[in-house]
């Protein structure tokens, strides 16, 4: 697929235990992800990955409003941390994902990330999980939040 004259693939590896994903310049983060997670139909799991993005839409949720604030990031970002977890919200796999961000100045952004673009290169560990976890509303928080059978 081309996007933006940019080659879009996404390269994984599945292990024993874990996949190896290599996202390339202008592959989308999540969208990525979910692909991945839906292919190999992943009901749960954990991601980690480091890299580097030249977009990142962020959020930081207010729990008193019960909405997201969101902030666009554009511009060279090495990608100090992304952590992750997959589960299913209405019969599908979604992922929860937060990010820190860094720019050449070594300021440091963070939030709930949206959608990442990798601009040199991405690097994750997806573990999948053994049981299925669903995301059930939580009227109090506003949000889908994990069901463990509570």
């Amino acid at each position: 697929m081309d996007r933006e004259g940019i080659r879009y693939f996404v390269k994984y590896r599945v292990d024993s235990d874990k996949i190896f994903v290599k996202l390339s310049q202008g592959d989308l983060i999540i969208e990525s992800l979910l692909s991945i997670a839906t292919t190999e139909k992943l009901t749960s799991g954990w991601i980690n990955g480091i890299g580097a993005v030249n977009f990142a839409e962020l959020g930081f949720y207010d729990f008193h409003h019960q909405k997201y604030f969101k902030k666009q990031f554009s511009g060279d970002y090495e990608i100090n941390n992304i952590t992750a977890n997959i589960a299913m919200k209405d019969g599908v796999p979604f992922i929860h994902a937060h990010i820190t961000i860094g720019d050449m100045d070594f300021n440091v952004s963070g939030g709930h990330l949206f959608e990442g673009r990798i601009s040199a290169a991405g690097e994750f560990v997806i573990l999948p999980g053994s049981i299925p976890i669903d995301r059930i509303m939580d009227d109090h928080v506003g949000l889908a939040l994990w069901s463990l059978g509570d």
